[in-house]
């Protein structure tokens, strides 16, 4: 099949939705992220770590100063993704909620989120825990050569 045959073309590049089943599992297996929030009025894109339960809430650990320690009762976005630049293929997931700090909380909930592992690769001290509470989960694929199966970001995706 040549690269401009029409059945190729066809089914190349389909943006679609991921199922809900793959979403959470993604989100499962995630370790790092990006977290977006608006600072003052510049909106602000950083890498995090995070670790994911059953329900799809996002735990991500950061300093007691600086931008993310000012979170808590805010609305942000979580960014998980993971692509093939050969294939020209990927997929994106977007859990939009709020923070909130449960660093100091003893609910049931909070103390099982509390024991997720997250894996923190910034230097110096991240003993401040937030979750992301989600209100809206979306994921979508964008499909290129279905000879592959490899995306970067989420281990053996």
């Amino acid at each position: 099949m040549s690269d401009l045959d029409p059945a190729r073309l066809e089914s190349a590049d389909r943006l679609d939705r991921l199922d809900e089943s793959l979403v959470r599992e993604r989100l499962r297996r995630a370790r790092v992220a990006r977290i977006g929030f608006v600072d003052g009025d510049q909106p602000i894109i950083v890498p995090v770590n995070v670790a994911t339960d059953d329900e799809a809430r996002i735990v991500f650990r950061t300093a007691t100063t600086g931008p993310l320690g000012a979170l808590d009762g805010r609305r942000v976005a979580i960014e998980v993704d993971g692509y093939d630049t050969t294939l020209h293929s990927g997929w994106s997931i977007l859990v939009q909620g709020v923070a909130r700090d449960i660093t100091m909380a003893t609910d049931v909930a909070a103390r099982r989120l509390q024991r997720l592992p997250v894996d923190c690769w910034a230097p110096g001290s991240r003993d401040r825990l937030f979750v992301v509470l989600p209100l809206s989960i979306t994921g979508r694929v964008i499909h290129g050569d279905a000879a592959g199966d490899w995306f970067a970001g989420v281990p053996a995706s």
